[in-house]
């Protein structure tokens, strides 16, 4: 079974609808509640710290992924600290609101959404890495049901609606996550199956 380095259940239903093939699991499900650091000055770096510090922990194959949205008007900001953006521990909803208050007045809204993943061994040794982009632009006022997060302001031109308004189907194929899976997702099932 292949660990998921998250305790967001959110991004683990997400990962398990893209890896439907294997068995998957997030850190509460096996109870491992150790904070890692997120030191890194990347996504990439990030991802691959956490996959490491749970693999070391845990003994497993775990995947890790560094997830951020970058504005263009606030100069790539909130970048690698968008969980954090409104503070240590701060809450989804309340990194959206300082996010909608910094972009108050702003015309110019494009936005980027980034991946990086990350494979460790059981050994703790990251084999694999992968990265997708999703670009789109942030909205005035939050619009869906669905997703997490930034999903309800972040829209995606080609779909002409939010993340958190998309079918299921359509994230899987369009998300950052999404390409950033799609890039590893042969190697990742090969060095699975021959472990």
């Amino acid at each position: 079974m292949l660990l998921l380095g998250t305790s967001n259940i959110n991004k683990v239903l997400e990962f398990t609808r893209l890896l439907k093939e294997i068995d998957l699991c997030g850190l509460r499900d096996i109870g491992c509640d150790i904070e890692v650091d997120e030191t890194g000055v990347s996504y990439a770096e990030n991802a691959a710290i956490k996959a490491s510090a749970y693999a070391h922990e845990t003994g497993r194959w775990v995947l890790s992924d560094d997830t951020g949205l970058e504005v263009e008007a606030l100069g790539g900001a909130p970048g690698i600290m968008s969980a954090r953006f409104a503070g240590t521990n701060s809450t989804g909803s309340e990194n959206v609101t300082k996010l909608m208050a910094d972009l108050q007045g702003e015309k110019q809204r494009q936005a980027t959404f980034h991946c990086a993943l990350a494979l460790a061994n059981a050994k703790g040794e990251v084999v694999l890495t992968s990265h997708g982009m999703l670009g789109g632009r942030i909205l005035e006022e939050p619009a869906g049901e669905g997703g997490f997060t930034y999903d309800y302001v972040f829209f995606e031109e080609k779909s002409g609606c939010t993340l958190a308004e998309m079918p299921t189907y359509a994230v899987d194929r369009l998300s950052h996550r999404a390409k950033a899976v799609r890039e590893i997702k042969n190697d990742l099932l090969r060095l699975l199956k021959e472990d």
